[in-house]
């Protein structure tokens, strides 16, 4: 029996593709994925290398502020607000506080502005979203088939960063049109804050409470991937400011009866929101109270 000639060219050496670089049998698995993910953006169905899932099994299930991710940090003594927090082993760190940033990305690999923008954009909603919702937020203006295929050239990018930082695991999932990312892969300081927040509410001991509060207080950077001007990113913004300064708030309220440390956290808060009228009504408060 005739064999059939392979259609993959055997080439030699080492290739630059898409801004990697790769040897032969890498350079064999990327066309191998690029032609799944424009199979997927055309209807069809699953491909191992399209999906880090396989259809039998269970679906990811992406709280929307990662609950399920490991501990971010602790308070330590002489860091009021937190500020040395532990970072899992091999875990993606990701900074979306500030301008947005992907941490310890190889110098020989290329992030994608629009891929780290896609990135910032499943974060601020939780960890996951639908194609036609990212579409249509990323993605208006070119033809649905067209856009597909960039928001899969996005995804394969993204993947790549992930492993060269991280290691073999799986970060982001495509199953029928839904992207979720493995929130336990990644360290993400807006998560971090939700967390914190999270844990202060949960919790009992006034103590504890104080210290996931810092802990929150302590993960803010700045506004939700500040300087960029992406275009879905108004109310994102704004709700992630208003997490903080409520962090921020109630921090100061529960440190009262220390009202040096309590103004010295609104200081902190002001900084980044300086207009913010629920910040001068609690220093206004505290002043009053201390006087």
């Amino acid at each position: 029996m005739a064999l059939r000639r392979s259609s993959l060219r055997p080439l030699s050496g080492r290739h630059e593709f898409g801004g990697f670089t790769t040897g032969r049998q890498d350079l064999y698995r990327v066309d191998d994925e690029q032609r799944a993910l424009a199979h997927d953006a055309e209807g069809g169905h699953w491909h191992p290398a399209m999906n880090d899932a396989r259809p039998e099994d269970p679906p990811v299930i992406s709280p929307a502020i990662g609950a399920n991710a490991r501990p971010t940090g602790a308070c330590a003594n002489g860091d009021p607000l937190g500020e040395r927090a532990s970072v899992g082993a091999n875990r993606v760190r990701v900074r979306v506080l500030g301008p947005p940033a992907i941490l310890g990305v190889p110098e020989e690999q290329h992030v994608r502005p629009q891929a780290l923008e896609f990135l910032a954009y499943l974060i601020a909603r939780g960890g996951s979203a639908y194609q036609h919702e990212i579409l249509g937020d990323l993605l208006p203006e070119p033809p649905h088939r067209l856009a597909a295929q960039r928001l899969h050239t996005y995804t394969y990018n993204l993947r790549q960063i992930f492993r060269s930082t991280g290691g073999n695991d799986t970060y982001l999932r495509l199953r029928r049109h839904h992207y979720t990312l493995n929130t336990d892969a990644f360290d993400v300081d807006l998560w971090a804050i939700r967390e914190a927040m999270i844990a202060s509410q949960r919790g009992t001991d006034p103590a504890a409470r104080i210290t996931a509060l810092r802990r929150a207080v302590a993960a803010y950077r700045g506004p939700l991937a500040a300087d960029t001007g992406y275009l879905w990113l108004a109310r994102h913004q704004q709700a992630v400011a208003h997490e903080f300064v409520t962090a921020a708030v109630t921090l100061a309220e529960a440190l009262a009866d220390r009202p040096a440390e309590a103004i010295a956290v609104l200081d902190i808060a002001a900084r980044h929101h300086p207009d913010n009228e629920l910040l001068a009504a609690a220093v206004a408060r505290i002043r009053d109270r201390s006087s």
